[in-house]
């Protein structure tokens, strides 16, 4: 039965962590094209360097470049860009000098993103006058975008239509997206901890095997939770330090206190609980220490025992509703499952499938 000093030597075993290509992509240069009214891009620029309280500040050049319009001729440096950014006022019909530019950049293949201010409405870009590319490019309207919440908005927007492997860059160097980034990294990193749980756990319902699986299980959540840390230190501009992030974060996650009520749930779950509870705690103990770090990261905050408490009980709640819809997610799999590989069979052996299920029309 694994302990506490299990814990501990799967800690030690981070050191061993190859973290160099997680390091590449925070790293990676961006450039994303801006066109729009000096007001209007004003107002992105303040959307997208809102955040001004975080404990390290970007140090690089800033990758937004404005374009004001028209652009009779494209400049080169703009076919490079990794997104281009078109900002339009809602209030009033789009003026015929940008028409002509819209349709000159449609031979730009970039990824696309228009934001429309001071509306919430798409009529124009309904409009049999747009370019066809237009019309079918992701579109965010803001009818107030001071208000809470607009931000995120156009955070979320952007980080969904740049490339993958350049969300991780764009957060750490554009501080407004770094919230929304840090959100679905714990998100996606707690939910993997649970699926792997799901999967780890089938064996243990079988008393004599459970027990081995036990260790490796917490050592598989840790390192998880380890990499989440620091890409979450990443995307808040943190140097890239893997070994110190880790350091760091340890005393602020509250002396240990986190780690043992987590080591303490992990063991203490026997094969006859049932796989929900498994799930949870794995996905609340990811859960937990992706927020204890993101608020650190984000602001300096050293959040008190009972506010841990507190999001360890939400983060048990968001687990057993995952778990929940795990569990039946697998059983509809594994209901499946034998006709898949009755159908493969058959077809290897080319022989016809005798399903009594199936009729000859289907």
């Amino acid at each position: 039965m694994p302990s506490w000093n299990d814990l501990g030597n799967a800690w030690n075993t981070l050191r061993e962590i190859d973290v160099d290509e997680i390091r590449r992509e925070s790293e990676q240069s961006l450039s994303i094209a801006c066109i729009g009214s000096p007001a209007l891009l004003e107002v992105i620029t303040e959307l997208l360097h809102c955040n001004t309280e975080a404990r390290y500040q970007p140090a690089w050049v800033d990758p937004l470049r404005y374009y004001n319009p028209p652009l009779v001729v494209v400049p080169d440096n703009f076919r490079r860009s990794d997104l281009l950014l078109l900002v339009t006022d809602g209030r009033q019909p789009l003026p015929r000098s940008e028409m002509e530019m819209f349709n000159q950049l449609e031979a730009v293949t970039l990824p696309l993103l228009v934001v429309v201010l001071y509306s919430d409405r798409l009529t124009e870009f309904a409009s049999g006058d747009m370019p066809p590319f237009l019309r079918a490019a992701r579109t965010v309207t803001l009818a107030d975008p001071f208000a809470a919440g607009a931000s995120d908005t156009v955070a979320s927007a952007i980080l969904e239509t740049i490339p993958g492997e350049l969300r991780l860059a764009a957060a750490r160097q554009l501080p407004g997206l770094r919230s929304t980034m840090a959100r679905e990294l714990i998100n996606n990193t707690s939910f993997s901890n649970a699926a792997y749980t799901l999967a780890a756990g089938l064996p243990q319902q079988i008393p004599i095997i459970s027990i081995p699986f036990a260790t490796a299980d917490i050592l598989i959540l840790t390192k998880n939770q380890a990499l989440l840390v620091y890409k979450l230190a990443l995307c808040y501009g943190a140097p890239p330090d893997f070994q110190e992030r880790i350091r760091e974060i340890l005393p602020v996650i509250g002396g240990g206190y986190f780690w043992r009520q987590m080591a303490r749930s992990l063991v203490g779950l026997l094969p006859v609980w049932g796989l929900i509870p498994q799930i949870a705690v794995a996905y609340s103990g990811t859960y937990t220490t992706g927020v204890i770090a993101w608020r650190w990261y984000a602001g300096n905050e050293l959040l008190s025992r009972e506010r841990i408490r507190q999001i360890m009980q939400e983060g048990m709640q968001l687990g057993q509703e995952q778990a929940r819809k795990l569990l039946e997610q697998a059983r509809v799999q594994g209901s499946q499952t034998p006709g898949r590989v009755r159908a493969l069979l058959t077809r290897r052996r080319g022989l016809p499938d005798r399903n009594p299920k199936q009729t000859p029309e289907e």
